[in-house]
């Protein structure tokens, strides 16, 4: 099998040695979830350490590993605000945070 390396994502490299899965990847790899699932879309690319580990585990050539193409993390526009996250908070006793005013 002549693999074509311009281009192609770990993703692909891992398909065409028979990784179909995240799932699989990381019971073969022994890396954590989620670093699996970073570098199956393509949001963390393969480093020296990580080639070497996934070489010697999953039985891929260290030179088809290291001329995987990264793909690009898609950022997130900073011309929307976060979200807030949950409901906004009260006091315990269900009364503004901020003191009356005094009445003179």
């Amino acid at each position: 099998m002549r693999a074509r390396f311009r281009g192609m994502t770990l993703q692909t490299l891992l398909r065409q040695h028979g990784i179909t899965t995240i799932k699989e990847l990381t019971q073969r790899s022994g890396l954590s979830r989620q670093q699996n699932w970073r570098l199956w879309h393509g949001y963390d690319g393969v480093g020296k350490a990580t080639a070497l580990r996934l070489s010697e585990r999953l039985g891929i050539p260290l030179d088809e590993l290291i001329r995987v193409d990264p793909v690009p993390a898609v950022k997130r526009s900073r011309t929307t605000p976060p979200r807030p996250r949950g409901r906004p908070r009260k006091s315990p006793q269900g009364h503004p945070s901020t003191p009356p005013k005094e009445q003179p």
